[in-house]
């Protein structure tokens, strides 16, 4: 079982993201829970890339989704079986493993189909009708190792059929009538030390004679048997004994749930538990791409796995969060932003504070706590302040942010300036990056009062390389505002250098008509000034969305 707690932050991170998840699971390591991980929920944009090299630090791992597949609950180590294995032998691992459903495979592990302990009973509720009691399905070859027999003379061993048998229990007139009513060829003979009814048998061309009570028989009979291809078999058991086992040599494969279906690997739990409720031996194999058996699912799995656990950093909406968040168990919040339409079952850690970084605020808990920060994680969390105040230039920016960051570099050690311009500098240029990377490489969706908008972020030095894109990315920013049906997408183009922004929108027309900045052309306009989408950009286009 996946003890493992992951700490995350939102879509299209940036570096306060990362560089706070990959701190925060340091710190959590260091106050002893070892199997809290970094985690990211999307690819790493080319500023965080710059940081990372710059400090030797892999980057987290990378979780698409928080969904629960059938694979993470499944139970691998599943006890299957050939599909010619006999009933007998079935019932034989199921009492020892004690299990109730077997799997059945061929020889390269493809699955056949389902048996179990129901399947079994069902087979055998034919014996209370008259009509299909003595009705059976096997071949010699199952018999005879059902038995422990002797085979004495054998045709056809390996030849399945469906037949009948007979216990020899009557005098030879009255046996010789009731055979001339059967299908001869087919059917099975259960005798003791009858000669008579032997001989009868084997001339009426019965397909085995299996005589019980492990006793000989004549030379006679031997040679009989030869001559008319009927195999005989010695079995060590008296007749009762005998019948229950030859009942038991069906190949599993004849009674095996093949159409009750199955499940593959990468199936999501929840979709899995609806087929695993309408199955009849509510369990269902699990396989993969190729059919091969990998595994096994049953109820008492679904109720054993636990959810994937989460610590959130840096973002608290749902819309801004990992896939699958709700069937996720979240345990933590560690955050900077507004609040969000987060809710979970249990009361939790929740920790929001009007700081220009997360990074700021795990760097508190280091110092908070006295735990000593190494160099490399000192660096990260200051580059995360860095990155997300543009170096304390951005009206995000608190003296506390300029506090812990001069803490942070006393371990550090940078040269802040020349560090800081580097580091912002490396994702500033938009060429050769495709039009979705630009939009989405940093973008958050919000909902307020059922408006569902979308807001990505650029930096760049200078507007030159933009220019030669805008009309382009304008129809980009069309495209994607239709796709996910938002009220209003936008890009705000940011210029480090000047201080200046240009937004790119697309909206409903009630919506943009009150936008309330300079319009340079359509779907372009002028934010002088404007460096946060968070606390600049956003909290605008909420009131103004929320009179609306």
């Amino acid at each position: 079982m996946d003890e493992t707690i992951y700490v995350i932050g939102h879509k299209n991170p940036d570096t306060d993201s990362i560089c706070a998840a990959i701190s925060y699971a340091h710190l959590k390591q260091a106050q002893g829970s070892k199997k809290v991980l970094p985690a990211r929920a999307g690819s790493i944009n080319l500023q965080t890339e710059f940081v990372l090299d710059f400090f030797g630090v892999c980057a987290p791992k990378f979780l698409p989704d928080v969904v629960a597949k059938v694979n993470q609950a499944m139970t691998a180590k599943v006890i299957s079986c050939q599909k010619k294995t006999s009933l007998k032998e079935i019932l034989r691992i199921m009492e020892e493993k004690n299990v109730r459903m077997i799997p059945l495979i061929n020889k390269e592990n493809h699955y056949h189909g389902m048996v179990s302990l129901f399947d079994i009973a069902h087979e055998f509720r034919k014996e209370a009708n008259p009509k299909t009691c003595r009705k059976i399905f096997t071949s010699i070859e199952h018999i005879n190792k059902a038995l422990g027999g002797k085979l004495l003379y054998g045709y056809k061993t390996d030849e399945t059929f469906e037949g009948e048998y007979l216990v020899g229990a009557m005098e030879k007139d009255s046996f010789v009538k009731t055979m001339s009513s059967l299908k001869s060829h087919n059917c099975l003979l259960i005798t003791g030390d009858r000669t008579e009814i032997q001989k009868a048998a084997i001339k009426s061309k019965i397909r085995a004679l299996i005589v019980s009570g492990g006793l000989c028989v004549d030379k006679q009979i031997e040679q009989l048997a030869e001559t008319y291809n009927v195999n005989l078999i010695i079995s060590p058991y008296d007749t009762a004994t005998t019948v229950g086992l030859v009942r038991l040599s069906t190949p599993a494969y004849k009674i095996a749930q093949r159409y009750d279906g199955y499940l593959y690997m990468d199936e999501h739990l929840e979709n899995a538990r609806l087929k695993i409720l309408k199955s009849y031996n509510r369990g269902l194999a699990v396989l993969d791409e190729t059919q091969r058996l990998m595994g096994i699912i049953t109820m008492a799995d679904l109720l054993r796995f636990p959810k994937t656990k989460l610590i959130m950093v840096d973002h608290n909406e749902i819309s801004q969060a990992v896939d699958g968040i709700e069937e996720a168990e979240i345990l933590e919040v560690i955050d900077h932003h507004r609040l969000g339409n987060l809710q979970t079952i249990h009361p939790i850690l929740f920790i929001n504070q009007p700081v220009g970084s997360t990074c700021t605020l795990v760097a508190g808990f280091f110092f908070e706590q006295n735990i000593k920060l190494d160099t490399k994680t000192a660096g990260l969390l200051a580059s995360g302040i860095i990155s997300d105040t543009l170096n304390l230039k951005s009206p995000t920016a608190t003296s506390v942010d300029k506090q812990m960051l001069d803490k942070l570099n006393r371990t550090a050690k940078l040269n802040l300036s020349d560090y800081a311009n580097k580091m912002l500098s490396a994702g500033v240029s938009i060429v050769g990056r495709s039009l979705e990377e630009i939009i989405i490489n940093d973008f958050k969706e919000y909902e307020q009062d059922k408006i569902n908008l979308g807001v990505g972020q650029i930096e760049v030095i200078g507007f030159s390389e933009f220019e030669k894109l805008k009309i382009k990315l304008i129809d980009k920013i069309k495209e994607i505002k239709h796709v996910r049906g938002y009220n209003f997408a936008a890009l705000l183009v940011t210029d480090i250098s000047t201080s200046k922004s240009l937004l790119i929108f697309d909206g409903t027309s009630n919506l943009t008509n009150r936008l309330g900045y300079p319009i340079l052309e359509p779907h372009l306009a002028e934010l002088k000034g404007i460096l946060s989408r968070k606390k600049q950009l956003l909290p605008h286009l909420l009131s103004i969305f929320k009179e609306n």
